[in-house]
């Protein structure tokens, strides 16, 4: 997605915990240049608010070229969760890593960009 199509953006759900099956974080920082561990950070942070088991969580984040590359954990109420505490730095980060001017619906979800 990143090399062949150019995506700006790829977003991962499920296999993040601690499980033998669960390699996505390890198959991402296998791919990526950098890891953003803020973004696992934050995610787990706001997973703590709801379920003291949000340590197992192993989410992360990393970029490959021009492409973000986020993984959320597997249910969709905690991919919801996570997906809010994070979006919001997500277009500046793309915009930081050369790619796409990402606008967004405000009445669904804020970005945050620094004033210039």
């Amino acid at each position: 997605m990143a090399d062949e199509h150019g995506c700006c953006l790829v977003v991962t759900t499920g296999g993040t915990g601690p499980a033998k099956r669960d390699v996505t974080p390890e198959a991402t920082e296998a791919v990526c240049e950098k890891m953003m561990p803020g973004f696992g950070e934050l995610m787990r942070q706001e997973s703590l608010k709801y379920v003291p088991t949000a340590i197992l969580s192993r989410q992360t984040a990393g970029i490959r070229g021009n492409t973000l590359i986020i993984n959320l954990p597997g249910k969709p109420k905690a991919i919801r969760q996570c997906l809010d505490a994070v979006f919001p730095a997500v277009p500046y980060c793309i915009d930081l890593i050369d790619g796409p001017y990402l606008v967004c619906n405000q009445e669904i979800m804020k970005e945050f960009r620094p004033k210039q």
